[in-house]
């Protein structure tokens, strides 16, 4: 699978966070007690990880079906 770029990754409860690049790779320093990861895009579900003791966390976002029949496109 191909990576995503400009996943929006960030501690939950927090402002610290990232966007993922042009290949979906990311990087983000978290404290020792964080827990919980949050990635999210527009047109995808949103997915919560446990961090836990892992170094590298890969995620693959499911498409939100609901909000993609929302859209309205105007010529």
């Amino acid at each position: 699978p191909e990576g995503m770029p400009g996943v929006n990754v960030s501690l939950k409860g927090s402002s610290r966070g990232t966007t993922t690049d042009g290949q979906g790779r990311y990087r983000l320093n978290v404290p020792d007690d964080a827990t919980t990861l949050v990635f999210s895009f527009v047109g995808y579900l949103s997915q919560e990880v446990v961090i836990g003791a892992r170094s590298a966390i890969d995620v693959s976002l499911k498409p939100d079906d609901k909000t993609l029949s929302e859209v309205v496109v105007v010529g």
